[in-house]
């Protein structure tokens, strides 16, 4: 049987945290996921060069669930929604954001314990709901609030652990390949 269980799992301790850090935004390609080594849950190469753009969030505002439905013919669907919380509205970021509304991406969720997730490798993300607010009180968020989401056949891939947190390329800098990626952080 191809679906044999491997392993057993213990209770694990009490030393990761919950939340989402940054999301890393890139055009989606369909033939991208060709070229990329996927080895033990991992993403350990490309072959395709990935620019990636990075949005910083505020602690304890963006999170990552997967929702996994099992159909009776036997497939399973695994739906990753990313609700991701951007603070203060400019223009500039208005334009940027309707771009990325408007098309398929990948996106890569960086958690609070520096892991990196990946959604959409196969199928690409897509922005399933937006809100831009000004908010009513002086408290209220003025921002935008996006629901990403992904459809893929397993959980969301991790990115293989960084080597080197002050490379140019962080946290992607331990993938190999052909390629590599460019990240563009925030001024």
């Amino acid at each position: 049987m191809a679906c044999t269980l491997t392993s057993a799992r213990g209770l694990a301790c009490k030393d990761s945290v919950g939340g989402v850090k940054a999301i890393y935004l890139s055009d989606f390609d369909p033939t991208f996921f060709a070229g990329m080594t996927i080895a033990a849950g991992e993403l350990t190469g490309i072959d395709d060069a990935q620019a990636v753009f990075r949005y910083d969030v505020r602690p304890n505002s963006s999170g990552l669930a997967v929702e996994v439905s099992n159909e009776v013919a036997g497939s399973a669907n695994y739906k990753a929604t990313l609700e991701v919380v951007l603070h203060k509205l400019t223009s500039a970021d208005s334009v940027e954001l309707q771009k990325v509304i408007q098309t398929r991406t990948f996106v890569y969720v960086m958690d609070a314990n520096d892991k990196v997730y990946c959604m959409g490798l196969a199928n690409g993300c897509v922005v399933e709901a937006s809100t831009m607010s000004i908010g009513t009180a002086r408290t209220d968020l003025s921002g935008y609030t996006l629901t990403i989401t992904a459809e893929e056949n397993v959980f969301p891939q991790q990115v293989i652990a960084s080597v080197d947190s002050s490379e140019a390329d962080y946290p992607f800098d331990a993938v190999t390949g052909t390629a590599s990626f460019t990240v563009t952080n925030p001024s």
